[in-house]
């Protein structure tokens, strides 16, 4: 299996979202319906393949939010697109295990930038 890292953040469409429902005083509502779409996530197709998924604690959206995903299947990350889709933008790269001691980080960074 592949492990992708997603980096994402909220698409134009749902700041257009937020900045609309402050205007007409509906932001409880807004961040209602915004929680639903990220965790209706958790009963999806894609759902088995989601790893993790962490965010900054921080309200500014300044630095991305990333999830990690096992798969082999480009499908699924298409699935997670549009599940989000307008709600998040994700970019996705394939992720290389580092490790966390010396030898499996000498290994990992091998693997990522060969002999040179």
């Amino acid at each position: 299996m592949t492990l992708y890292i997603g980096y994402y953040r909220p698409s134009a469409a749902q700041w257009q979202r937020f900045a609309d429902a402050e205007d007409n005083g509906t932001v409880e509502e807004e961040q209602q319906a915004f929680m639903a779409r990220v965790l209706a996530a958790r009963e999806s197709s894609f759902a088995g393949n989601i790893v993790a998924s962490y965010s900054p604690i921080s309200t500014s959206f300044d630095l991305p939010s990333i999830m990690i995903v096992e798969t082999d299947d480009a499908t699924t990350l298409a699935a997670i697109n549009a599940h989000y889709n307008s709600v998040l933008e994700f970019t996705w790269s394939p992720g290389n295990s580092i490790g966390t001691t010396t030898d499996s980080a000498e290994a990992g960074i091998q693997r990522q930038f060969g002999n040179d």
